[in-house]
């Protein structure tokens, strides 16, 4: 695997309070992504949206600042792909130290559609307030054509790193319904947990208007911009395990390292 490079993106910072509202779920709930303005790594990872020759692999976060946040000791990551595709490799990484923390290999990935994997909860939990680099890959040259040779790695990728809950938020987690817990993660910056549960609410409800809405206002956040998912829909809600309903980010604080 090639080596990205790193990219300062220290301007990026003052805008990072730009909000978008969206209407999604029931009437007047309305989300508004809040980016979080915690302080971000020096160097952020510069491994967007790829495309060429083996199609689009997109990891899904946002690409302006290439991180986010979770609450979650075991998050779940979105990746797209434009076409199906054969062994996809997922890793993850201390930042820190570089070591690589876990690696999977997926042998089938629907798409084009966006496929969600959870880290397992074997892994040690990831720690509070530690940043982590996570990549997905694929060998290009399963999509050779006669006309077209293509060799190497296509990759996408970003940095991740998770929050303990204030106890405001907690207590605020535990009393909303589980319909408008992604609207309260959005509005405190957690990417991650406010991704996941608006594409299992696509997944376990039929798609609707109101909802396509709502998703493609937020790819066109300032700090997202992943505008080449607009028409992306969720197509495999858990790779490589079983399919299990949303972790519910009001029992984060259960996982909390002691």
């Amino acid at each position: 695997m090639s080596r990205l490079s790193y990219l300062t993106r220290k301007s990026l910072i003052s805008s990072m309070m730009a909000v978008t509202t969206l209407a999604i779920g029931q009437p007047g709930l309305a989300l508004q992504y809040n980016p979080p303005n915690r302080g971000a790594p020096s160097n952020t990872w510069d491994a967007g949206s790829r495309t060429g020759p083996c199609g689009n692999l997109t990891a899904v976060q946002p690409t302006q600042t290439n991180w986010g946040e979770t609450l979650m000791a075991y998050p779940t990551f979105g990746i797209y792909v434009s076409e199906p595709a054969a062994d996809l490799t997922f890793e993850l990484r201390d930042e820190r130290s570089q070591e690589i923390l876990h690696r999977a290999t997926f042998e089938q990935v629907q798409g084009p559609g966006i496929s969600l994997y959870t880290l397992p909860d074997t892994l040690p939990a990831l720690e509070p307030d530690q940043y982590y680099r996570w990549q997905v890959s694929l060998d290009c040259e399963q999509f050779n054509t006669d006309r077209i040779q293509y060799t190497g790695d296509r990759q996408s990728g970003g940095m991740i790193i998770r929050r303990v809950a204030s106890n405001e938020l907690q207590t605020s987690l535990e009393t909303t319904a589980d319909a408008e817990k992604p609207a309260l993660l959005a509005a405190n910056g957690f990417w991650y947990d406010m991704v996941h549960g608006l594409l299992m609410q696509q997944g376990h409800q039929a798609e609707t208007a109101q909802w396509t809405d709502a998703w493609q206002k937020l790819l066109v956040h300032p700090m997202v911009q992943l505008n080449n998912l607009m028409d992306a829909t969720l197509v495999d809600c858990c790779l490589a395990v079983s399919c299990l309903e949303p972790p519910d980010p009001s029992n984060a604080a259960l996982s909390a390292p002691r």
